[in-house]
């Protein structure tokens, strides 16, 4: 092994690696969660492949290829938007 490079290591049960199953569970929305451990890589794995057959089954019946729907959104430039700047102050007792 190259120095300054970690094992992969490979889960038995759902065949995710720990990069994948945080990548699944950061999409989610559950990636503290994975990362305290509370929920496993093959659960994790398991939601983010339902949500995928969610997706290319609503693609389907939308008569949309499954790239048409999961591709990555634009963001399109609004100029009616101004960035805002807060400022914290220190409390004065």
């Amino acid at each position: 092994m190259l120095e300054g490079t970690k094992k992969m290591t490979i889960c038995r049960n759902c065949g995710s690696t720990t990069s994948q199953a945080a990548a699944d569970a950061l999409v989610l929305g559950f990636q503290d969660e994975f990362q305290a451990g509370k929920y496993s890589c093959c659960q994790v794995v398991a939601w983010a492949d339902e949500q995928w057959l969610a997706w290319a089954e609503a693609a389907a019946e939308d008569g949309r290829s499954e790239e048409e729907v999961t591709k990555r959104l634009e963001i399109m430039d609004c100029p009616g938007l101004v960035p805002i700047r807060f400022h914290v102050y220190p409390k004065t007792d």
